[in-house]
């Protein structure tokens, strides 16, 4: 049996790199040879025992599985039947005929499959995901990928697609003010299509400096260092920015309650606070900061045409994802990769890749 290098999650605090099978691929699948995996936010939750995608999809807590293999932003070679063909991965697959798919909601399909997020692949030996030399994927979820994207730019399409959903949910007009709190890739990408969306103006708040500086070069307005500015004191200055009008819409990526209360209160009329990271505990809404139909909601995973759409912008330069790009690891460093990812700010990380 051939046997491949692969990051498996095998508890809480406890990500091993270790030769696995080279998984098969089953009807309807194809084996794509790995070029690069991206690590996300949701990988480093996953690490410290968290189950994200249960949490903010299903809306309960739900045990990892056993042996998954991390990694869902990846890029890579398959052979479709002429040959490899470089492509980006789709890495989550909806049943079709739920109420949510039938709606057009299948971005909250609760019977996903989704490669390294363990979910749906229940009885085979390895949860697979992209931090493994090898990873199946269903046919119709190939990308092929222009020449000029690398497969490194390819890993950021499943969280473009994640901010191009976020975006059109928060419906951006023309000269809107967007104010994204958190600029990790995600923020980013965020900030990014929401300016190619219309948006007049965007700004960011963070608490390191790589971060912030990225924003800037990315074309933020203003970018807020939460180091310095407690949640009052960033909504203040908020305000100051938008002339006392407040912000449009608002992306927070961070969880954080502080943060979250105090962007409640910095809503313009008919604006939208768009929690990426789910409601704090104890958020509480104040009749104040619900009037003017002011809207607190979420936003979930993305469409198969959102991924499209980010493949699109990719390629024609209209969203950059290299300035993103802070380090890059070998996967058998993959534990390492992981420890500068979750130290960013001492590390100055941004977006961390794998390639095997």
């Amino acid at each position: 049996m051939k046997s491949m290098l692969a990051a498996v999650l095998k508890g809480p605090h406890d990500l091993v790199v270790e030769r696995v099978p080279v998984p098969e691929a089953e009807a309807g699948e194809v084996l794509c040879e790995v070029g690069a995996c991206g690590i996300c936010g949701s990988d480093l939750r996953y690490l410290a025992g968290e189950n994200p995608w249960a949490k903010h999809t299903l809306g309960y807590e739900k045990p990892n599985p056993p042996n998954m293999i991390l990694g869902h932003e990846v890029a890579g070679a398959v052979d479709l039947g002429d040959g490899p063909v470089r492509a980006g991965l789709l890495a989550f697959r909806t049943c079709g005929v739920c109420p949510q798919c039938r709606r057009g909601a299948s971005q909250l399909c609760r019977q996903t499959e989704h490669l390294g997020h363990g979910a749906g692949w229940e009885g085979r030996p390895f949860n697979p995901g992209g931090m493994a030399q090898y990873m199946p994927v269903w046919r119709e979820n190939v990308y092929p990928l222009p020449n000029h994207v690398s497969f490194e730019q390819a890993t950021f399409l499943d969280g473009l697609g994640v901010a191009i959903h976020a975006v059109r949910r928060a419906d951006i007009r023309g000269g809107d003010r967007v104010l994204v709190l958190g600029a990790g890739p995600i923020g980013l990408l965020i900030a990014q299509y929401a300016k190619h969306e219309g948006a007049g103006a965007f700004a960011v708040s963070d608490v390191y400096d790589a971060a912030l500086g990225c924003a800037l070069e990315l074309g933020a307005q203003r970018a807020f260092d939460g180091r310095k500015l407690q949640a009052d004191q960033l909504a203040s200055e908020v305000m100051k920015w938008t002339a006392g009008e407040g912000v449009d819409a608002i992306f927070d990526s961070t969880g954080s309650l502080a943060l979250q209360q105090a962007a409640a209160g910095m809503l313009a009329p008919g604006g939208t606070l768009m929690l990426m990271a789910g409601a704090a505990d104890g958020l509480t809404l104040t009749t104040a900061a619900m009037a003017g139909e002011r809207v607190v909601t979420t936003s979930s995973n993305n469409l198969p045409e959102d991924f499209e759409r980010g493949l699109e912008l990719i390629a024609r330069g209209e969203v950059l994802v290299e300035p993103m790009i802070t380090h890059v690891f070998d996967l058998a460093d993959a534990p390492r990769a992981f420890e500068v990812a979750a130290g960013k700010q001492e590390t100055g990380a941004i977006k961390v890749i794998l390639k095997p």
